[in-house]
């Protein structure tokens, strides 16, 4: 059977997939910036800085005593599929904020590389530039309340200080699906008015609007089961969005 996804490397011992739904947003890229060469550099690009976004998550729930099982990069951006989310909301924290750090990092990175450094090839010069605003972008989105987007994450963090992590996944879940709904109305205006990322934005939105409620019943779950914890995968295509692949553990 052809494989779904595409192994194409290991990064600090996390193997690195390829969905092939990627190459849609290759030819997505080649058909908005009118170049075969610049779409492809711009969408390799894109691919390198949501794989660092996600080893910024991945190293971090590591670091706490979370493993990684991959990393995939999909039509949607990417997704680091932990074997157990971490379950201190400063740990959740602290996961959540690592991988927009990174981005935010990177886009400062080559900002000051084209302002410092002697570059005199358009070529580099255009990589650089986008990869500097494409990263401030995927930062910034990221940290919109779009749970279990990372900004949704942080936010149930902080709510998780006040109340149960049920009740705060729930609270979540909502402000999430009121961004999923502003995001899906942008999209669709998107479509209507010609652009190319309309239905990508739908498909965002429903991910969240989906996402959101199964995190919400595995956070009811394991209030019910005492402490089991159901959890699976973090950061959420990027441009960021969670999923689940359930795996129990008691903690």
């Amino acid at each position: 059977m052809f494989p779904r996804k595409l192994h194409v490397c290991d990064a600090f011992g996390i193997p690195v997939y390829l969905d092939f739904s990627f190459i849609v947003l290759l030819v997505i890229f080649m058909t908005d910036f009118g170049s075969f060469t610049y779409g492809l550099s711009f969408a390799l690009a894109l691919a390198v800085s949501v794989t660092l976004h996600e080893l910024g998550h991945a190293l971090t729930a590591r670091a706490f005593g979370y493993p990684t099982r991959d990393i995939t990069l999909s039509l949607l951006g990417g997704c680091a599929s932990l074997i157990s989310l971490p379950r201190k909301a400063w740990q959740e924290f602290l996961t959540a904020v690592a991988g927009p750090a990174v981005s935010f990092l990177l886009s400062g990175l080559c900002w000051a590389a084209l302002l410092f450094l002697p570059i005199e090839n358009h070529w580099v010069a255009n990589v650089l530039y986008y990869s500097s605003m494409m990263n401030l972008m995927l930062g910034g989105f990221n940290l919109l309340p779009g749970f279990p987007m990372d900004g949704g994450r942080i936010f149930r963090s902080i709510a998780r200080a006040f109340t149960s992590r049920a009740k705060a996944t729930y609270a979540a879940m909502i402000v999430g699906r009121v961004f999923a709904v502003l995001l899906g109305l942008r999209g669709l205006h998107s479509i209507f008015t010609g652009g190319a990322w309309g239905f990508i934005s739908i498909m965002i939105a429903w991910m969240i609007w989906r996402e959101g409620w199964r995190e919400y019943q595995m956070a009811v779950a394991e209030e019910s089961w005492g402490g089991w914890d159901f959890s699976a995968r973090v950061s959420p295509p990027p441009y960021g969005g969670d999923s689940d692949e359930a795996e129990v553990r008691r903690r």
